[in-house]
């Protein structure tokens, strides 16, 4: 079969596997002296969970910049003044704090960012990969509209922990008003963070986070201080937790994360509702992001030679459904801008808010409405 291919080839020049709109995109486009809200990683059109790594503090234009070479985390919330959920994987001296990309990787005021090889990272719709070269980790990403999941490929180390930290760097300086991490067992812990920019109204981010395998210890630290061993740590300003995995082999550990601006039965109620035909199947889930993706992409058809313009134009339609965000729950639930929850009536399937709608109306809600109507 494979010498078939081969000679149709060499017969056929021209003859290839006709693209799909997906195999466009390019995810790291626009990725650099931008804006928070855009970046490399999964999301789903106008999803809630934009999990993608960041790599800066709080600045203007802060997140994810391309041209950084180190990652300090991956956040599950990448909205217009909306932040929240931190993890990272890591190992060897303990640190409590992210670090930025002018401080050290290892020793002494190290943080626990990591670098990666400029050829390290993977990106396309529904899918992103680096290898996290300090601490010889593969991390991927993936997403459904209100979850994200992760799978981390662990080295042999008997220092491997993920950290979860809930005051996230981010373009405006947002502070932690109240946060809890509560360990339900040795397999999922549970949490909130209400924020506040000091621009803007404040929000709660509910989470609950499973585990594919059983961690071995769970610890807490507030401003950098390490707390004695518990099953709930609560605070505010600077708050974040870390579980263990110490290795005798290389092994993968899975995090799937549901979300909810609603409470953490809501969060609950996503994950359980949005994964229950995946379980812990990470290839099948970003198989399933791509094709909602490609489905979305081919609404619109583009004729021409130039493959250059097809990513251009493929590329910004991509980006035209990742700034919005999804703001309700699975059975339509959600919080309005002063806190209060609200049900959507039965004919309405979504509560859509994120980015601003301002100019919207001079290209965007035409495409919208031609492209997405049901949205």
């Amino acid at each position: 079969m494979l010498f078939l291919l081969i000679m149709i080839g060499i017969a056929f020049p021209g003859y290839t596997q006709k693209k799909e709109p997906i195999d466009y995109v390019n995810s790291f486009m626009g990725t650099s002296n931008s804006r928070w809200m855009l970046f490399p990683g999964p999301t789903m059109p106008n999803g809630m969970v934009k999990l993608s790594p960041d790599n800066q503090g709080n600045v203007w234009q802060g997140g994810y910049e391309y041209s950084v070479g180190s990652i300090h985390g991956f956040s599950h919330l990448h909205g217009w003044t909306m932040a929240g959920l931190l993890t990272m994987p890591t190992n060897g001296d303990l640190t409590l704090k992210p670090g930025t990309p002018d401080e050290p990787f290892k020793g002494a005021n190290a943080g626990y960012h990591s670098r990666y090889r400029p050829d390290g990272q993977k990106a396309s719709p529904g899918y992103y990969a680096v290898d996290l070269i300090d601490s010889h980790i593969k991390a991927e990403l993936t997403a459904t509209e209100r979850t994200g999941v992760q799978r981390y490929s662990l080295p042999k180390d008997s220092s491997n922990r993920i950290m979860i930290q809930l005051n996230i760097p981010a373009e405006y300086a947002y502070e932690l008003k109240d946060a809890r991490i509560t360990k339900v067992s040795n397999t999922e812990i549970r949490g909130y963070a209400k924020s506040y920019s000091g621009w803007f109204n404040e929000y709660t981010l509910y989470f609950v986070m499973q585990f594919s395998k059983s961690f071995k210890d769970f610890k807490g630290y507030t401003d950098q201080k390490e707390l004695p061993e518990g099953k709930e740590i609560s605070g505010s300003k600077d708050i974040g937790a870390y579980v263990t995995y110490p290795t005798s082999k290389e092994e993968q550990v899975l995090i799937r994360t549901g979300i909810s601006f609603v409470s953490l039965d809501q969060a609950a109620l996503n994950l359980k509702t949005e994964l229950k035909d995946f379980d812990w199947d990470f290839d099948a889930l970003v198989k399933h992001n791509r094709e909602v993706w490609n489905s979305l992409l081919k609404t619109i058809e583009v004729e021409g030679d130039s493959e250059t313009d097809k990513v251009k134009f493929y590329t910004n339609l991509y980006r035209c459904f990742t700034g919005k965000m999804i703001m309700s729950d699975v059975n339509g639930k959600y919080t309005d801008a002063v806190e209060n929850v609200q049900q959507l009536p039965a004919h309405r399937k979504v509560m859509i808010g994120g980015d601003a709608y301002w100019n919207t109306f001079w290209n965007l809600n035409l495409l919208w409405t031609l492209s997405s109507p049901e949205t």
